[in-house]
């Protein structure tokens, strides 16, 4: 990809996850990307594409980062790692909740390729999950669980703001159900 369109995507995404993708048009993007609007229809066809690009490039972002952060960690181990990668994620200065949501509920139904991106990216963490759980006899009802409490974080830190003795007894709450079901 082009030096121009990463500024694009990068511009965008920091836009978009400052403010929302309703609010953020192509010239605020072209203006503070330093790039004309006849190189950005070059590179993204329209706003929708442009936006499913910047999910493409976060989900791949996101995905390079979780693997590198649990690492070689199994079983409950990378459990601790994925909560804590997102602890760590709720504490940036840059977090506004999932970007993901926040594009399907500015989507409309026509915009397929944004929405397929974003489900995509649900689908991915919860077998990943799965993965770095491993198989034994609770696994589904685990990641299930745990897949919700994250989510569920996600929200609340954003509207009520990072709370460590909410995200320990979460992870407590977490390591207990998982040990009774061992």
């Amino acid at each position: 990809m082009s030096k121009s369109a990463l500024k694009i995507l990068n511009t965008a995404e920091e836009l978009f996850n400052q403010y929302s993708f309703t609010s953020v048009g192509v010239d605020l993007i072209r203006d503070e990307s330093g790039c004309s609007k006849t190189t950005m229809y070059t590179y993204f066809k329209n706003k929708q594409h442009l936006v499913a690009e910047v999910l493409k490039t976060r989900d791949q972002r996101f995905q390079q980062s979780l693997i590198e952060y649990v690492g070689q960690h199994t079983g409950l181990s990378a459990l601790d790692r994925i909560y804590d990668w997102h602890i760590n994620w709720f504490q940036t200065d840059h977090f506004k909740g999932c970007l993901f949501v926040r594009a399907v509920a500015e989507s409309s139904t026509e915009d397929t390729e944004i929405l397929g991106v974003s489900k995509q990216h649900k689908i991915w963490l919860r077998a990943f999950i799965h993965q770095a759980l491993g198989k034994n006899d609770h696994s589904q009802e685990i990641v299930e669980l745990f897949y919700n409490v994250i989510e569920g974080l996600i929200s609340r830190f954003l509207v009520e703001g990072f709370d460590q003795n909410i995200a320990d007894l979460n992870k407590h709450i977490l390591n207990t159900y998982q040990q009774a079901l061992k």
